[in-house]
Protein backbone atom coordinates (compact mmCIF):
# COMPACT_ATOMS: atom_id res chain seq x y z
CA UNK A 1 0.00 0.00 0.00
CA UNK A 2 1.46 3.62 -1.24
CA UNK A 3 1.93 5.79 1.76
CA UNK A 4 0.84 9.51 1.64
CA UNK A 5 3.22 12.03 1.94
CA UNK A 6 3.33 13.82 5.28
CA UNK A 7 3.35 16.91 3.36
CA UNK A 8 0.36 15.98 1.40
CA UNK A 9 -1.62 16.43 5.15
CA UNK A 10 -0.27 19.73 6.13
CA UNK A 11 -0.70 21.47 2.66
CA UNK A 12 -4.52 21.46 2.97
CA UNK A 13 -4.43 22.36 6.52
CA UNK A 14 -2.42 25.20 5.97
CA UNK A 15 -4.30 26.27 3.00
CA UNK A 16 -7.95 26.30 5.08
CA UNK A 17 -5.90 28.26 7.54
CA UNK A 18 -4.59 30.56 5.39
CA UNK A 19 -7.97 31.44 3.68
CA UNK A 20 -9.43 31.70 7.22
CA UNK A 21 -6.83 34.02 8.53
CA UNK A 22 -7.74 36.25 5.31
CA UNK A 23 -11.60 36.48 6.38
CA UNK A 24 -10.85 37.16 10.33
CA UNK A 25 -8.55 39.67 9.00
CA UNK A 26 -11.42 41.21 7.20
CA UNK A 27 -13.86 40.86 10.06
CA UNK A 28 -11.17 42.40 12.34
CA UNK A 29 -10.67 45.20 10.30
CA UNK A 30 -14.67 45.82 10.35
CA UNK A 31 -14.41 45.66 14.28
CA UNK A 32 -11.94 48.08 14.23
CA UNK A 33 -13.56 50.54 12.28
CA UNK A 34 -16.81 49.55 14.32
CA UNK A 35 -15.60 50.78 17.42
CA UNK A 36 -13.49 53.81 15.81
CA UNK A 37 -16.52 55.05 14.80
CA UNK A 38 -18.24 55.04 18.02
CA UNK A 39 -14.88 56.02 20.32
CA UNK A 40 -12.54 58.34 17.48
CA UNK A 41 -9.45 58.39 18.22
CA UNK A 42 -9.36 55.49 20.65
CA UNK A 43 -5.99 53.02 21.04
CA UNK A 44 -7.82 49.54 19.83
CA UNK A 45 -5.78 46.02 19.75
CA UNK A 46 -7.26 43.01 18.31
CA UNK A 47 -6.80 39.40 19.17
CA UNK A 48 -9.03 36.09 19.75
CA UNK A 49 -8.02 34.31 16.53
CA UNK A 50 -9.85 32.04 15.40
CA UNK A 51 -12.70 31.54 17.11
CA UNK A 52 -13.53 34.97 18.20
CA UNK A 53 -12.55 38.74 18.14
CA UNK A 54 -11.36 40.72 21.17
CA UNK A 55 -10.76 44.47 21.28
CA UNK A 56 -9.43 46.12 24.41
CA UNK A 57 -9.84 49.84 24.14
CA UNK A 58 -7.93 52.15 26.78
CA UNK A 59 -9.95 54.60 28.20
CA UNK A 60 -13.04 55.21 26.50
CA UNK A 61 -14.59 58.31 25.96
CA UNK A 62 -18.01 58.58 24.01
CA UNK A 63 -20.39 62.03 24.24
CA UNK A 64 -23.40 62.28 22.42
CA UNK A 65 -25.25 65.80 21.30
CA UNK A 66 -29.22 66.35 20.09
CA UNK A 67 -32.02 66.01 22.07
CA UNK A 68 -30.97 63.27 23.91
CA UNK A 69 -27.61 63.87 25.35
CA UNK A 70 -25.22 61.56 26.37
CA UNK A 71 -21.85 60.78 27.69
CA UNK A 72 -19.84 57.66 28.37
CA UNK A 73 -16.19 57.15 29.95
CA UNK A 74 -14.62 54.18 31.69
CA UNK A 75 -11.34 53.06 32.96
CA UNK A 76 -11.33 50.32 29.88
CA UNK A 77 -13.62 48.18 27.51
CA UNK A 78 -13.35 44.93 26.16
CA UNK A 79 -15.36 44.75 23.24
CA UNK A 80 -16.25 40.65 22.20
CA UNK A 81 -17.61 39.76 18.60
CA UNK A 82 -18.11 36.59 16.72
CA UNK A 83 -16.31 36.44 13.39
CA UNK A 84 -19.42 35.87 11.92
CA UNK A 85 -21.76 37.89 13.96
CA UNK A 86 -21.49 41.80 13.50
CA UNK A 87 -25.17 42.11 14.38
CA UNK A 88 -24.06 40.59 18.21
CA UNK A 89 -21.41 42.73 20.30
CA UNK A 90 -20.80 41.99 23.73
CA UNK A 91 -18.74 44.63 25.87
CA UNK A 92 -17.14 44.78 29.52
CA UNK A 93 -16.32 47.80 31.33
CA UNK A 94 -14.19 49.01 34.38
CA UNK A 95 -15.54 51.87 36.67
CA UNK A 96 -17.89 53.06 33.97
CA UNK A 97 -19.82 56.38 34.87
CA UNK A 98 -22.88 57.86 32.18
CA UNK A 99 -24.35 60.90 31.67
CA UNK A 100 -27.80 61.21 29.97
CA UNK A 101 -29.73 64.35 29.99
CA UNK A 102 -33.16 65.21 28.17
CA UNK A 103 -32.69 69.29 27.78
CA UNK A 104 -36.42 69.67 27.23
CA UNK A 105 -37.17 67.68 30.15
CA UNK A 106 -35.34 69.59 33.19
CA UNK A 107 -35.99 66.40 35.45
CA UNK A 108 -34.91 63.64 32.81
CA UNK A 109 -30.90 63.73 34.23
CA UNK A 110 -28.98 61.21 35.71
CA UNK A 111 -25.18 60.51 36.01
CA UNK A 112 -24.62 56.70 36.97
CA UNK A 113 -21.02 55.28 38.07
CA UNK A 114 -20.29 51.54 38.78
CA UNK A 115 -17.57 49.36 39.50
CA UNK A 116 -17.74 47.64 36.56
CA UNK A 117 -20.76 46.55 33.41
CA UNK A 118 -21.25 44.35 31.35
CA UNK A 119 -23.73 45.19 27.85
CA UNK A 120 -24.68 43.44 24.69
CA UNK A 121 -26.50 44.88 21.54
CA UNK A 122 -27.53 42.63 19.08
CA UNK A 123 -29.39 44.44 15.91
CA UNK A 124 -30.95 42.90 13.42
CA UNK A 125 -32.99 44.08 10.62
CA UNK A 126 -32.15 47.80 11.37
CA UNK A 127 -34.17 47.02 14.69
CA UNK A 128 -32.49 47.09 18.04
CA UNK A 129 -33.34 43.21 19.00
CA UNK A 130 -32.24 44.07 22.56
CA UNK A 131 -29.95 45.82 24.34
CA UNK A 132 -28.94 44.80 27.81
CA UNK A 133 -26.63 46.50 30.58
CA UNK A 134 -25.70 44.71 34.06
CA UNK A 135 -24.23 47.09 36.35
CA UNK A 136 -22.69 45.97 39.88
CA UNK A 137 -21.76 48.25 42.97
CA UNK A 138 -24.01 51.18 41.00
CA UNK A 139 -24.83 54.96 42.74
CA UNK A 140 -26.66 57.40 40.49
CA UNK A 141 -28.43 60.45 41.14
CA UNK A 142 -31.03 61.66 39.24
CA UNK A 143 -33.52 64.69 38.64
CA UNK A 144 -36.40 62.06 39.42
CA UNK A 145 -35.28 61.89 42.80
CA UNK A 146 -33.86 64.36 45.95
CA UNK A 147 -32.03 61.52 47.38
CA UNK A 148 -28.84 58.92 45.63
CA UNK A 149 -30.09 55.59 44.36
CA UNK A 150 -27.33 53.24 44.89
CA UNK A 151 -27.37 49.11 44.55
CA UNK A 152 -25.42 46.40 44.45
CA UNK A 153 -26.78 45.37 40.85
CA UNK A 154 -29.04 46.91 38.23
CA UNK A 155 -29.83 45.70 35.08
CA UNK A 156 -31.52 47.83 32.00
CA UNK A 157 -32.94 45.81 29.47
CA UNK A 158 -34.26 47.92 26.44
CA UNK A 159 -35.48 46.63 23.15
CA UNK A 160 -37.39 47.85 19.74
CA UNK A 161 -40.62 46.96 19.25
CA UNK A 162 -42.50 46.81 15.35
CA UNK A 163 -45.83 48.20 16.33
CA UNK A 164 -48.86 47.53 14.99
CA UNK A 165 -51.10 50.08 12.77
CA UNK A 166 -52.61 52.59 15.35
CA UNK A 167 -55.86 51.86 16.16
CA UNK A 168 -58.13 54.80 15.87
CA UNK A 169 -60.00 54.16 19.10
CA UNK A 170 -56.62 53.15 21.09
CA UNK A 171 -55.97 55.73 24.24
CA UNK A 172 -52.57 55.74 23.77
CA UNK A 173 -50.38 55.47 20.25
CA UNK A 174 -48.70 51.79 19.36
CA UNK A 175 -45.76 50.79 21.50
CA UNK A 176 -42.29 51.43 19.61
CA UNK A 177 -39.81 49.63 22.69
CA UNK A 178 -39.93 48.12 26.09
CA UNK A 179 -37.97 48.82 28.71
CA UNK A 180 -37.43 46.22 31.34
CA UNK A 181 -35.21 47.12 34.68
CA UNK A 182 -34.11 44.78 37.50
CA UNK A 183 -32.26 45.50 40.76
CA UNK A 184 -30.97 44.29 43.99
CA UNK A 185 -30.14 46.10 47.08
CA UNK A 186 -31.86 49.15 45.67
CA UNK A 187 -31.53 51.97 48.35
CA UNK A 188 -32.78 55.54 47.85
CA UNK A 189 -31.38 57.79 50.12
CA UNK A 190 -31.34 56.17 53.72
CA UNK A 191 -33.97 53.55 52.78
CA UNK A 192 -33.82 49.97 53.67
CA UNK A 193 -32.28 47.38 50.44
CA UNK A 194 -35.04 46.77 47.93
CA UNK A 195 -35.15 44.22 45.24
CA UNK A 196 -36.75 46.31 42.34
CA UNK A 197 -38.53 45.06 39.42
CA UNK A 198 -40.08 47.25 36.28
CA UNK A 199 -41.70 46.54 32.94
CA UNK A 200 -42.10 49.97 30.70
CA UNK A 201 -43.94 50.50 27.38
CA UNK A 202 -42.89 53.39 25.62
CA UNK A 203 -45.40 54.78 22.82
CA UNK A 204 -45.19 57.06 19.80
CA UNK A 205 -47.16 57.99 17.09
CA UNK A 206 -43.75 56.70 14.64
CA UNK A 207 -40.42 55.05 15.20
CA UNK A 208 -38.28 56.37 18.13
CA UNK A 209 -35.56 58.52 16.31
CA UNK A 210 -35.72 61.96 18.26
CA UNK A 211 -37.53 63.65 21.14
CA UNK A 212 -39.72 65.47 19.68
CA UNK A 213 -40.87 62.67 17.57
CA UNK A 214 -42.21 60.57 20.71
CA UNK A 215 -43.05 64.08 22.70
CA UNK A 216 -45.86 64.89 19.65
CA UNK A 217 -48.03 62.44 21.56
CA UNK A 218 -45.97 59.59 22.64
CA UNK A 219 -46.25 58.40 26.42
CA UNK A 220 -44.38 55.93 29.05
CA UNK A 221 -46.45 53.22 30.31
CA UNK A 222 -45.26 51.50 33.64
CA UNK A 223 -47.10 48.54 33.02
CA UNK A 224 -45.75 47.81 36.62
CA UNK A 225 -43.26 48.36 39.07
CA UNK A 226 -42.55 46.65 41.98
CA UNK A 227 -40.48 47.20 45.43
CA UNK A 228 -40.07 44.10 47.88
CA UNK A 229 -37.45 42.82 50.56
CA UNK A 230 -37.41 39.64 52.31
CA UNK A 231 -40.70 39.32 53.69
CA UNK A 232 -42.58 39.89 50.55
CA UNK A 233 -43.89 43.03 47.93
CA UNK A 234 -43.90 46.65 49.27
CA UNK A 235 -45.33 48.20 46.54
CA UNK A 236 -46.35 47.49 43.42
CA UNK A 237 -46.94 50.78 40.81
CA UNK A 238 -48.58 50.94 37.13
CA UNK A 239 -48.84 54.39 35.58
CA UNK A 240 -48.91 56.57 32.95
CA UNK A 241 -46.14 59.58 32.48
CA UNK A 242 -46.99 62.09 29.71
CA UNK A 243 -44.32 65.28 29.03
CA UNK A 244 -45.69 68.52 29.93
CA UNK A 245 -43.75 71.85 30.09
CA UNK A 246 -40.42 70.75 30.15
CA UNK A 247 -40.85 68.06 32.60
CA UNK A 248 -42.98 64.42 32.87
CA UNK A 249 -46.19 64.10 34.53
CA UNK A 250 -47.67 60.50 36.11
CA UNK A 251 -50.84 59.77 36.75
CA UNK A 252 -51.70 55.93 38.43
CA UNK A 253 -52.20 53.92 41.55
CA UNK A 254 -50.02 52.02 43.78
CA UNK A 255 -51.02 48.52 45.63
CA UNK A 256 -49.11 48.77 48.83
CA UNK A 257 -49.07 46.89 52.10
CA UNK A 258 -47.31 50.18 54.01
CA UNK A 259 -49.53 53.48 53.11
CA UNK A 260 -48.34 55.25 55.35
CA UNK A 261 -44.66 54.78 54.77
CA UNK A 262 -45.35 55.08 50.95
CA UNK A 263 -46.51 58.56 51.45
CA UNK A 264 -44.30 59.34 53.33
CA UNK A 265 -41.70 58.86 51.03
CA UNK A 266 -43.22 60.80 47.95
CA UNK A 267 -44.05 63.64 50.36
CA UNK A 268 -40.28 63.86 51.26
CA UNK A 269 -41.20 63.36 55.13
CA UNK A 270 -40.30 61.36 58.41
CA UNK A 271 -41.39 57.93 57.95
CA UNK A 272 -43.76 56.49 60.54
CA UNK A 273 -43.47 53.37 62.31
CA UNK A 274 -45.47 51.06 60.57
CA UNK A 275 -47.07 47.24 60.15
CA UNK A 276 -47.49 45.56 57.07
CA UNK A 277 -51.28 45.41 56.31
CA UNK A 278 -53.06 42.01 56.14
CA UNK A 279 -53.94 42.77 52.85
CA UNK A 280 -52.91 45.82 50.48
CA UNK A 281 -54.53 48.80 50.00
CA UNK A 282 -54.43 50.65 46.63
CA UNK A 283 -53.38 54.44 46.30
CA UNK A 284 -54.25 56.94 43.53
CA UNK A 285 -51.32 59.19 42.73
CA UNK A 286 -49.48 61.50 40.44
CA UNK A 287 -47.76 65.06 39.75
CA UNK A 288 -44.50 66.10 38.51
CA UNK A 289 -40.81 65.23 39.96
CA UNK A 290 -40.69 66.52 43.65
CA UNK A 291 -44.36 67.29 43.43
CA UNK A 292 -46.00 64.11 43.88
CA UNK A 293 -49.31 63.88 46.03
CA UNK A 294 -50.61 60.57 46.85
CA UNK A 295 -54.45 59.94 48.20
CA UNK A 296 -55.45 58.39 51.13
CA UNK A 297 -56.85 54.86 51.86
CA UNK A 298 -60.18 54.34 50.39
CA UNK A 299 -62.81 54.26 53.47
CA UNK A 300 -63.47 50.55 54.50
CA UNK A 301 -60.04 50.01 53.59
CA UNK A 302 -58.61 46.86 55.15
CA UNK A 303 -56.27 47.40 58.73
CA UNK A 304 -55.89 44.22 60.09
CA UNK A 305 -51.73 44.08 60.19
CA UNK A 306 -49.55 41.15 59.89
CA UNK A 307 -47.91 41.48 63.44
CA UNK A 308 -45.57 38.01 62.37
CA UNK A 309 -43.57 40.11 59.99
CA UNK A 310 -41.00 43.02 60.41
CA UNK A 311 -42.02 46.23 60.27
CA UNK A 312 -42.32 48.00 57.26
CA UNK A 313 -39.24 49.14 55.78
CA UNK A 314 -37.80 52.60 55.30
CA UNK A 315 -38.58 53.71 51.23
CA UNK A 316 -36.04 56.80 51.51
Amino acid sequence: MKRVPLWLTIVPLALGGTVYWHYWSGWRDVLRADITAVVPGASVSIGGFPYRMEGNVAAPAITLSGAVKTSLHAASAIVNRGPWQRDLTVIRTASPEVDVAIPALHDVTAHIAAASAESSLHIAAGLIVRQSNVFTTVRATTGLFAAPVTADSFEVHFREIKPRSNEAWAATPPQQAQVVLAGTGVRIGQGAPLALTADFAVTATSRLRDYSGWAAGGTVEVRSLTLADASGEVLRMAASAVPVAGTLRLTGTITTVCPASVAAAFGATRAPAEQRLRNPVRLAFGGTPGAFTVGAPPPGAPTAVRAQLPPCPLLR
